[in-house]
């Protein structure tokens, strides 16, 4: 699991004051940038060293409670191997208050050759980054994604 702390700013909220729900999804991305800068490496630097990229297949997020415009949060980062080209990085954001969840979900992302634009496996430098957040709890979407990881199989 891989932890980080987050500003939140006005320029997030929506007209009621609440962090725009589909912020969230840029938050978690933050969260992955911050997990390869903490494992000394720069996300996008390594992609084109490795002349790979990284589309997002499938997400999804539960919201529990708002986070009010500039508050700070927590966002925790675990990650799992679907196969090899696949991953999923699941993600909390948590209150710096009490810790209590905010929101919770994941991104789908596979891997791909950037010239070709086929599926590839996992070079491993990435692999290596993302197994230091690699979840150490049950799947808890399997149940649900199990019909789009069939149809992401399908086409690698």
């Amino acid at each position: 699991m891989f932890e980080t702390r987050l500003q939140t700013y006005w320029d997030d909220a929506d007209p009621a004051g609440q962090v725009f729900f589909a912020h969230f999804f840029r938050f978690a991305e933050y969260a992955e940038t911050e997990l390869f800068r903490a494992n000394g490496t720069e996300r996008m630097k390594l992609y084109r060293d490795l002349d790979v990229l990284m589309p997002r297949v499938e997400s999804f997020a539960r919201f529990t409670k708002p986070i009010p415009a500039e508050e700070a949060i927590f966002i925790r980062l675990r990650t799992r191997f679907k196969g090899e080209k696949t991953v999923r990085m699941e993600f909390e954001f948590l209150s710096v208050h009490d810790r209590s969840l905010l929101a919770e979900g994941y991104i789908t992302a596979v891997c791909i050759d950037r010239r070709t634009r086929k599926s590839r496996p996992l070079p491993q430098m990435m692999r290596d980054v993302f197994a230091r957040a690699e979840a150490d709890t049950p799947d808890l979407y399997s149940d649900m994604s199990a019909r789009n990881s069939a149809r992401l199989i399908e086409r690698e």
